[in-house]
């Protein structure tokens, strides 16, 4: 019934609630009429009784709810009940029908929730590639085992399969992530206990593996006009001096060094170029790099043509400066991740990478025999591996700030970086004192860095960058001031100072005997010098990418 009526003894004509009505609470029938003596009166409180009976526990409930709150009302608003008792028979009214409320909300609160459905693709995948991919991936399959490839996640590594259907307790994956103190990630933060919770559950779930996501990134838009010179990352020369080429954001760019020819521009689908080199023998021309957390790699183009030898991609991360070695059928890169990647011109061939920093390998140099490798890192050191076993050999520094630059000669291994100095380390005498004297705490090497130790002369500024000519004869230094010096190899002694260039140079090189030395600089300047006499002349200067005539005037 509903509408609304107005209670007999309210006296103030208020709407009583429908639902109390219908419940049987109030009627408008006077006080008189529901005297249980009148006949009227017991056929409806009869009537009531029958239809309690008849309703369901909920509608009871709802009944019983609507009867307090009314009777609450009267209570609060009844000027004849004492204040005592009014608040009274508020307590026992709440606590009689609210309980029901109260149980509902335990229940449902404490109902087990299973476990939402998880994907490889949309939740597991992301972890992965954010926690796993810097150290099992191609070329660096820590384990044997390889997170970016389906089969090989199936198949795990040499320390088993990396889960167990159903069971994520017995799975390799969690006992790795989850010991005290977790394994895995390595020299990184543990997983948080969400994303423990995703691999668990999707390997509780039966470990199914839809499709990994392609990683999608905007295209590599090269311009044919910047608005401004980029920086130059990078620098090579030709052995016999006479093409040029430099790193410029995604591209390569070729230029003549004796003519005024166009230069040629030569694209990657790199995020950035960071390192150039022609080969020994001059037919082939690398460019390593890539782009930030996504992958690693190595362009090889026929320097005459400018057409694409091969390419191949390695890891999941930039890769930064190396060598070529002494056959040119291999190339030595560093790696974001703590790796010196070696990376051969042949496509079929395998990648292998050797682990020795725990920061990024800035620079890395092959010995002139090719057996051997320099590398240095952000980690402060300066390390010496077997290009043959891929095993440490030494390491031979810890210097007190990052190393930026190396390289190599026949007796020395050479680093240098923010601390403003250049290293030279005896191959033969830090090689030859790597057994140990002494034990326990007391054990040593046999010699210390003072005794191999061949130090340059200090610098003006940090060293960005450092390179030797062909025949390691000549070391040339770049640093953040002025100036760029060119020393002789054998007795370190200055031989040349060319003042007032670009600075920063942030590239350099030298050609196959020195005769010819090639820089680039942060404000997208290059410059070629002849140092073929006891003073070094300026050949060319340009910049080697067109820039907007407005931006170009403001030079």
């Amino acid at each position: 019934m509903k509408h609304s009526l107005k209670s007999e003894r309210n006296g103030q004509g208020r709407p009583e609630s429908v639902d109390a009505v219908e419940c049987g609470e109030f009627s408008p029938l006077s006080a008189g009429d529901l005297s249980p003596s009148s006949a009227r009166g017991g056929g409806f409180l009869r009537q009531a009784r029958a239809g309690a009976s008849a309703r369901s526990p909920f509608a009871q409930w709802r009944c019983g709810l609507a009867t307090a709150t009314s009777r609450l009302r009267k209570a609060v608003t009844s000027h004849r009940t004492p204040k005592r008792a009014r608040l009274r028979s508020i307590r026992v009214s709440l606590a009689f029908h609210l309980w029901p409320i109260v149980v509902l909300a335990f229940l449902l609160c404490g109902f087990p929730v299973h476990a939402a459905t998880v994907s490889y693709q949309r939740d597991v995948w992301p972890i992965f590639k954010r926690h796993c991919l810097g150290c099992h991936t191609e070329g660096k399959a820590k384990g044997g085992l390889r997170l970016d490839d389906i089969a090989a996640l199936k198949k795990g590594g040499k320390h088993g399969a990396l889960f167990v259907s159903g069971k994520p307790d017995k799975s390799l994956l969690i006992q790795q992530v989850t010991g005290d103190p977790p394994e895995m990630p390595e020299n990184e933060p543990p997983l948080t206990a969400e994303k423990v919770k995703v691999l668990r559950d999707w390997i509780a779930q039966g470990a199914k593996i839809d499709a990994v996501p392609k990683i999608t990134r905007p295209a590599v838009v090269i311009p044919a006009t910047y608005a401004f010179a980029p920086a130059i990352t990078s620098a090579s020369l030709s052995p016999d001096g006479k093409l040029a080429a430099v790193a410029v954001r995604s591209e390569v760019v070729l230029f003549n060094v004796d003519d005024d020819s166009p230069p040629r521009r030569l694209a990657t689908d790199f995020d950035l170029v960071t390192h150039v080199e022609f080969s020994p023998d001059g037919k082939r021309l690398a460019a390593g790099g890539g782009s930030p957390q996504q992958f690693g790699g190595v362009i090889f183009f026929d320097p005459t043509d400018g057409k694409r030898h091969a390419s191949r991609r390695v890891g999941n991360d930039t890769l930064f400066k190396g060598s070529f070695s002494p056959d040119g059928q291999t190339i030595a890169l560093g790696g974001a991740g703590g790796a010196i990647h070696l990376i051969p011109v042949d496509e079929k061939a395998a990648v292998k990478a050797i682990d020795l920093h725990s920061d990024w390998v800035m620079a890395v140099a092959y010995t002139p025999d090719g057996k051997q490798l320099v590398s240095g890192s952000r980690d402060k050191t300066t390390k010496v591996s077997s290009a043959e076993s891929l095993k440490l050999l030494r390491s031979v520094d810890q210097s007190a700030e990052p190393i930026t630059a190396v390289a190599a000669d026949g007796l020395t291994a050479i680093s240098a970086g923010d601390a403003r100095a250049v290293n030279g380390f005896d191959f033969k005498l830090a090689l030859a004192g790597t057994e140990i004297s002494g034990s326990g705490n007391g054990a040593r090497p046999a010699n210390n860095r003072s005794q191999y130790l061949r130090a340059y002369e200090a610098q003006p500024d940090a060293v960005l960058a450092l390179a030797t000519s062909g025949d390691r004869k000549l070391l040339a230094v770049a640093t953040r001031a002025a100036e760029v010096r060119v020393y002789q190899t054998d007795t370190r002694a200055r031989k040349t100072t060319i003042a007032k260039v670009p600075a920063p140079v942030q590239a350099i090189a030298l050609n196959r005997d020195g005769t010819r030395l090639l820089l680039g600089s942060k404000s997208g300047e290059v410059q070629v010098y002849d140092m073929s006499g006891t003073a070094a002349k300026l050949l060319k200067t340009l910049v080697p990418v067109p820039v907007a005539p407005a931006r170009a005037a403001a030079r």
